[in-house]
């Protein structure tokens, strides 16, 4: 009897699987605070057992341990059918109900299904999904959409719809990645705190194009949809994952540093931040109809950050990275040791990346320097500006103290970096919105033609 009860468990867990994946996350109120209808009863307060007696989840679960619960009961009680239903159907009900009480914690909808709605078709306006991230990558989309008056623009923090990466988000697994829940909160804070509107993984619209500062994930519902992608910064130096997904493609993109970066090649065009990286990526087989040099938002004027109110000055500046939460090769004590070493008894000051284990990290620096001061927030390029040196491991911050002139100790080669520098032209939105009307052009998007020449005309 062990066979037909190994049978059942298999068929129960794939569909309590199925179901799971369907579920919506704990954050929904978070991301659509004024839309009570798309938290789907996410509410963050534990709700009672009934709520999970209608769902197909609950139920499945149930199923699965009673079949599992079954069959090891009867591989070592052969015959005992009797004994192995009942201690089948008890393994379901403890299952079921650990399983309930657990989910339940985030409010009575957690383990109902989330139904799909239907998108709303793409108008007469044409309708631009900006994807967002870290708060680098959310400010540069939304000083794009702000240049496209014109479009109809909608964000979402950076995520993916792939089956296995949205089981890999639910365990867990994800958080130190730009689309895990802690980060895509912040970003979903920020377009919230803007009053622009957010759709979640393209969930409720159609599109025309999307906008996007990486392209490590590439979401199945828009694979056949144009975009445009936009650089956001420095680039990691390659290593062995980078090899790897260069020979095989077996590497996921994500896990493969930034150093493969625009090599998808699927976009319509790429932006990039100056001419020295248009001849590093034509020198990674990237056509040139696709590269277009505009600069990248937030760092085309560096020059602005001269104005500020931080009140420290003339200090040394180490800005760390969030190597260890993204798997990089990172020496923490080395980097500290040089920066003393660099600092000579002037006055030492961190700012950690938004990433970081803030309290790990500041443990760390206040224990080789008692007297350094330790920020994990606040405007980083502030206090670059502020500085008379800066320490960088591959931080893009390194690009804004060449840019201001300071003496700059980085891992890179500074030759090289120089050549990188994104281009000062205090425009580099409005460029990246020009490209993205020339996409939308080329796309038979007739009404820009018209909105154009009405403003000119204007």
């Amino acid at each position: 009897m062990t066979a037909p009860f190994l049978l059942l468990a298999a068929l129960a867990g794939s569909v309590a699987v199925a179901a799971w994946l369907r579920t919506p996350e704990y954050d929904r109120s978070r991301i659509y605070p004024r839309e009570p209808e798309r938290w789907a009863g996410m509410t963050g307060k534990p709700a009672p057992l009934r709520h999970a007696l209608g769902t197909l989840l609950f139920w499945a679960v149930a199923v699965f341990g009673l079949g599992l619960g079954s069959a090891v009961t009867s591989a070592g009680a052969p015959g005992e059918t009797g004994l192995a239903l009942a201690v089948g159907l008890a393994a379901g009900a403890v299952l079921a109900l650990v399983a309930a009480r657990r989910m339940l914690r985030a409010g009575p909808g957690a383990m109902r299904m989330t139904p799909r709605p239907r998108k709303a078709p793409v108008g007469r306006v044409p309708r631009v999904l900006f994807v967002c991230g870290s708060p680098n990558q959310t400010g540069q989309m939304v000083q794009i959409a702000r240049a496209l008056p014109e479009v109809e623009a909608w964000f979402t923090p950076y995520y993916s719809d792939w089956t296995h990466h949205t089981a890999i988000l639910k365990l867990g697994l994800f958080e130190p990645a730009i689309h895990g829940h802690k980060r895509r909160g912040i970003c979903a804070d920020e377009l919230n705190r803007r009053g622009l509107r957010i759709d979640l993984g393209a969930e409720r619209n159609d599109y025309d194009l999307w906008v996007c500062p990486n392209d490590a994930i590439i979401p199945a519902g828009l694979s056949c949809t144009p975009w445009v992608l936009v650089q956001e910064g420095i680039m990691e130096q390659p290593n062995w994952r980078t090899w790897v997904w260069r020979k095989t493609r077996l590497m996921p993109r994500g896990i493969a540093t930034t150093a493969v970066f625009g090599l998808t090649k699927q976009y319509e065009k790429f932006c990039v931040a100056s001419e020295g990286y248009r001849k590093q990526f034509l020198a990674e087989g990237i056509s040139p109809d696709k590269l277009v040099v505009t600069g990248i938002p937030n760092f085309d004027d560096f020059a602005r950050f001269r104005d500020n109110d931080f009140p420290h000055h003339g200090y040394v500046l180490v800005c760390t990275s969030d190597g260890r939460e993204t798997m990089m090769k990172v020496d923490r004590p080395a980097l500290l040791q040089r920066s003393l070493e660099i600092a000579a008894g002037r006055q030492l000051v961190f700012k950690l990346h938004p990433n970081e284990n803030v309290e790990r990290a500041t443990r760390e620096i206040l224990a080789l320097a008692p007297g350094a001061l330790v920020f994990a927030d606040g405007n980083a390029e502030e206090m670059v500006a502020n500085c008379d040196v800066l320490i960088t491991e591959h931080s893009s911050l390194t690009f804004c103290g060449l840019a201001l002139g300071k003496e700059v100790h980085t891992n890179l080669p500074l030759e090289q970096v120089e050549a990188l520098t994104p281009v000062q032209n205090r425009r580099a939105g409005q460029e990246i919105a020009d490209v993205i009307r020339e996409v939308l052009r080329a796309r038979g998007r007739g009404l820009l033609e018209r909105t154009d020449a009405q403003r000119i005309a204007s």
